[in-house]
C-alpha cells in the first residue's frame, strides 16, 4: 500500500487542525504509524476530543484512494511533509500543511528566494502599478514571485513576473483545478506553464471565504519575506503579513499616500516598525544580495524567532533600528462600548476573550467556528485595536476590559 494514501488520509482528518497533525506526527513519528495505532494507542494520544479520537480509529483509505485518482487524472503531485522535494522554509512554519497538491513545476524556493506580493483586491491605479513594477524587477533580480492570484495586487504581481520571463507560484483557498477568480483563467495556464498553482486543499475543492485567510500562511511560509503594496485596515493581505511576522520572516510595506484609506494598514506597519519601507525594487534586492548570489537558502531560524529568518545568514550587518511602538493609552475608567461597525462573529470572539480564552486554541473552542475563520477574525480585530496579545496571550484592549 502506497505510504502517500496514509498522507491523505491523515491530512483529511476533518476534526483536526494543522498544528495539531503536526502534533499527532509528532507523537506517532510518521503517517503510517498514525494510521496503524488502534484504540488504545489513539487514546494515549493527549487532548484527544471523542471526536478526534474516532477520526483516528476511522481507517477507511476510501476518501484517500479518490483523491489520490483526481490528482493522478490532473497530473498534480502530492508533497508531504516527509518528501524531500517538500519545501524546507515551509517546513519550518508552525502549522505546516501536511499534504501539498501541485500543478505546474514548484521552483527550488530553498535555492531561490520566494517573495510574496499581496495587496487589497480593489488597487488604486498607483497601488496596480507599484505592484507591477516591483514584481517585474523582482523577477528580473532573481525571486520567485509568490502571491494568491486573487483579483487586484495578487494578480498583478503573478502577471507581472511572467512577463519578466521570471518564475511565479500561486497559493489558492481552492483545490488545484478550481480557478478563482474565474477571469484568471487564462493567467493560471500561465503560471502553470512558468511555475506552479499549490494548495493544501484536495481537487475539487471549491473556494470558501475562511479558506483564504488559512492559506496565507502558506504564502508567506513559501517566502522569504513579504511585500504588502497597498492594504487597508482591514485587509487580508495583513493576515499574510501577520504570518510573515509570526513565522520570523521580513515584512515590507509600499508607502502610500495619507489619507487614502487602501493604504491605511500598510502605512500603519511601517510607522509601527512592523514593515521595512520599499519605496522601491532595489530597497529589497539590497536586503537579499547575498542570498541572490548564492542561490541557496538562508540559515534557519526557529519560527517566532524574533531575527527575521533571512538577516543573519546574508551579511553580518548590524540589526535594523526598529522604533518603540507608542505606549498604550491608560485604561479607561469604565468598559468602552464596541465599535458599531463589528459583526457577531467578531463580538462572539470578543466575548470569549473577555470571558477568559487566552489563546486561539481557546477562542476556537468557545466560538465553535472554522479555525481559519476565528483566525482571521482575531487578526482583525487586532488591527482594529480591540484585541492585544502580550506574552502570546490574547487580551482585550483596556478600554474593552
Amino acid at each position: 500500500m502506497s505510504a502517500r494514501l496514509h498522507w491523505l488520509w491523515l491530512a483529511t482528518r476533518a476534526p483536526f487542525r494543522p498544528h495539531q497533525i503536526a502534533a499527532l506526527l509528532a507523537h506517532f513519528g510518521s503517517a503510517e504509524q498514525a494510521y496503524a495505532a488502534g484504540s488504545a494507542a489513539v487514546a494515549e494520544v493527549p487532548g484527544l476530543t471523542k471526536q478526534q479520537a474516532a477520526s483516528l480509529c476511522d481507517k477507511d483509505l476510501a476518501g484517500a484512494e479518490r483523491i489520490s485518482d483526481a490528482c493522478e487524472r490532473l497530473g498534480a503531485s502530492v508533497l508531504t511533509l516527509a518528501d524531500t522535494a517538500y519545501p524546507d522554509r515551509l517546513r519550518q512554519i508552525p502549522d505546516p500543511p501536511a499534504v501539498l497538491y501541485v500543478r505546474g513545476a514548484l521552483p527550488d524556493l530553498d535555492a531561490l528566494p520566494g517573495l510574496a506580493v499581496v495587496g487589497t483586491r480593489r488597487p488604486s491605479v498607483y497601488g496596480r502599478a507599484a505592484a507591477e513594477k516591483m514584481a517585474r524587477e523582482l523577477a528580473e533580480a532573481g525571486f520567485v514571485i509568490v502571491s494568491g492570484m486573487a483579483a487586484g495586487i495578487d494578480g498583478e504581481a503573478n502577471r507581472a513576473a511572467l512577463r519578466a520571463g521570471g518564475r511565479t507560484v500561486a497559493v489558492l483557498g481552492c483545490g488545484v483545478d478550481v480557478c478563482y477568480p474565474a477571469h484568471h483563467k487564462a493567467l493560471m495556464g500561465d503560471i502553470l506553464l512558468a511555475g506552479a498553482v499549490v494548495s493544501e486543499y484536495p481537487p475539487g475543492t471549491e473556494p470558501a471565504g475562511w479558506r483564504f485567510p488559512q492559506r496565507n500562511r502558506i504564502i508567506s511560509g513559501l517566502s522569504v519575506g513579504t511585500l504588502v503594496v497597498e492594504a487597508p485596515q482591514r485587509s487580508g493581505s495583513l493576515i499574510t503579513a501577520r504570518c510573515a511576522l509570526d513565522q520570523g520572516r521580513d515584512v515590507f510595506a509600499v508607502p502610500g499616500n495619507i489619507g487614502v484609506s487602501t493604504f491605511d494598514g500598510s502605512n500603519r506597519m511601517i510607522a509601527d516598525g512592523e514593515a521595512m519601507l520599499a519605496a522601491s525594487p532595489g530597497d529589497i534586492i539590497a536586503e537579499y544580495a547575498g542570498l541572490l548570489r548564492r542561490g541557496r537558502p538562508a540559515a534557519a531560524h526557529p519560527a517566532h524567532a524574533a531575527v527575521p529568518l533571512t538577516k543573519a545568514a546574508q551579511v553580518a550587518a548590524p540589526p535594523r533600528a526598529v522604533p518603540p511602538k507608542p505606549a498604550a493609552p491608560p485604561a479607561a475608567p469604565a468598559k468602552a462600548a464596541l465599535p458599531a461597525h463589528l459583526t457577531d462573529e467578531e463580538r462572539a470572539v470578543i466575548r470569549a476573550v473577555q470571558a477568559g480564552a487566552d489563546t486561539v486554541d481557546a477562542v476556537i473552542d468557545a466560538v465553535g467556528q472554522p479555525t481559519a475563520r476565528v483566525t482571521a477574525t482575531i487578526t482583525m480585530l487586532e488591527l482594529d485595536g480591540v484585541l492585544s496579545r502580550e506574552g502570546g496571550r490574547l487580551r482585550a484592549a483596556a478600554a474593552y476590559q
